[in-house]
């Protein structure tokens, strides 16, 4: 299915996209282009009405979600923040790590892990509720996910955030927009420097649309004006977006051109939403036997009952390998 074109102007190279899905390149993009050529014949092309298993949940969370994120490294990690406040941290086989915090936050980023002051940590960037940008971290002897600052002085409220892997001792790559300046993604790089977190500030990339979402493939910075949420797939040859408009979870692997829709399928003893309210997605998982990567969805499976449920990817990401 062909969606409307979006024109976008950039500070950096730009392409158009469909979908809603507007692809704006990040300075090491060049690298993708100069090989576009030579991949196209290449590129995984994902079927209309792809569908996926549900294999694995939590058990019934303590509420509604307001945002879900993934961590990879050698333990994953599963970030839930409530509608109602409070954050809870879970592994890769959905069982709680430690205690819920009482953070309010209305979204969630990628968690990133690194070694800091001989400790390992993963830090996910979150959205408070008054529109500050803070780090939410896991490590040892944390009996529940602990706040800290992160090295970015915003002048505006937060309105949402990115994140993606970042090389050497770099932590992350992040990417945000502000409630008053949401066509533009403010974006750069987070290390950590004798035990420090420092900011580097890239160059920011302009759109003519508002920005409802954001995301890093492998070397691509994303953002849309339709989808809620949006999350990078990529292993081997698979470089994919995964998307939640609407409830409906969708998945591009070509520029965003064209946009297939995925189906969940029940398990025997697991149950997917109907209607997810958030989605986290990752293409490499260490951890928790998903040789496939993963797909995470959350939202309400009976009435009054919610659930995160762990999708196997599998059939997206070892098919094209």
């Amino acid at each position: 299915m062909q969606f409307k074109r979006w024109r976008l102007s950039a500070a950096s190279p730009l392409v158009n996209a469909g979908l809603g899905l507007a692809l704006l390149f990040t300075a090491s993009a060049c690298s993708k282009q100069d090989k576009a050529a030579q991949t196209e014949a290449e590129t995984p092309v994902i079927a209309a009405g792809t569908v996926l298993p549900a294999v694995w949940s939590t058990r019934p969370l303590e509420g509604e979600v307001a945002s879900i994120a993934l961590s990879g490294g050698l333990r994953g990690i599963l970030a839930v923040a409530y509608e109602n406040g409070g954050l809870q941290f879970y592994d890769m086989e959905a069982e709680k790590l430690g205690e819920k915090s009482n953070f309010r936050l209305k979204s969630l980023a990628g968690g990133q892990s690194s070694i800091i002051e001989d400790r390992s940590i993963t830090v996910f960037p979150g959205i408070t509720r008054e529109g500050e940008l803070k780090g939410y971290i896991y490590g040892e002897g944390l009996l529940a996910p602990a706040q800290i600052d992160l090295p970015i002085s915003a002048e505006r409220v937060i309105a949402g955030v990115c994140s993606g892997p970042a090389t050497g001792t770099n932590l992350m790559r992040l990417a945000f927009w502000t409630e008053t300046n949401n066509r533009v993604l403010q974006n750069g790089i987070i290390r950590a420097t004798d035990g420090d977190l420092k900011w580097t500030a890239g160059e920011s990339t302009f759109t003519d649309f508002p920005v409802k979402s954001c995301a890093f493939t492998s070397d691509t910075l994303v953002a849309s004006p339709r989808a809620s949420m949006a999350a990078s797939l990529v292993r081997g040859p698979l470089d994919a977006l995964v998307s939640l408009e609407n409830g409906k979870l969708g998945i591009s692997t070509d520029m965003g051109m064209t946009n297939a829709e995925i189906d969940v399928k029940d398990g025997i003893t697991v149950i997917a939403p109907d209607t997810p309210v958030a989605m986290a997605a990752m293409g490499t998982m260490m951890s928790g036997g998903y040789p496939g990567g993963l797909i995470v969805i959350a939202g309400e499976t009976a009435p009054g009952e919610h659930h995160a449920v762990f999708v196997d990817a599998s059939a997206l990401t070892l098919s094209t390998n």
